[in-house]
């Protein structure tokens, strides 16, 4: 299977910053296992998942309001929207990174079973930047309000 190194290119390099949103969106202090089975301390609980990582340059964050799937690859290589639709990722982490591409500055993590099952069709589909596939343009808007889990910063007033 042919892989790009430039699809994952900002991902490794923030990849502390999203192992840590990860886990403390999903690993959560279990209080009735620690009370009944630990001993001066908690212990944590987690069920096996996957989540799709998504961070887009600075310069795309006037479009927060929006997030982008691939659509379609000219390679024939499967895309996110495919990989998403065969129910092969549970989440997604959709972010954007500073102006030096060190840190994640907002981001939201969605749930995909809520995203299959709206059924929304995209508000556009755009050529990618470089010319390789396509993009499926979403509003966050579109979606019931259980699709997004968590959101940084808040977009809540």
């Amino acid at each position: 299977m042919a892989y790009n190194n430039k699809d994952a290119g900002i991902e490794y390099r923030n990849m502390r910053q999203i192992k840590a949103i990860l886990g403390n969106q999903f690993i959560v202090k279990d209080i009735e296992m620690d009370l009944k089975e630990a001993t001066n301390f908690t212990l944590l609980k987690f069920n096996p998942f996957t989540v799709g990582v998504r961070l887009r340059r600075y310069e795309y964050l006037k479009y927060s309001a929006q997030f982008t799937i691939r659509w379609s690859r000219p390679s024939g290589v499967a895309t996110e929207f495919q990989k998403i639709m065969q129910e092969l990722v549970d989440y997604i982490l959709y972010g954007f990174v500073d102006r030096e591409e060190t840190k994640i500055i907002k981001y939201f993590i969605g749930d995909l079973e809520v995203f299959r099952q709206a059924a929304v069709d995209p508000v556009e589909i755009k050529p990618n930047n470089p010319p390789d596939s396509e993009l499926a343009v979403y509003n966050k808007a579109q979606f019931p309000p259980t699709f997004i889990l968590k959101e940084y910063p808040s977009e809540m007033v």
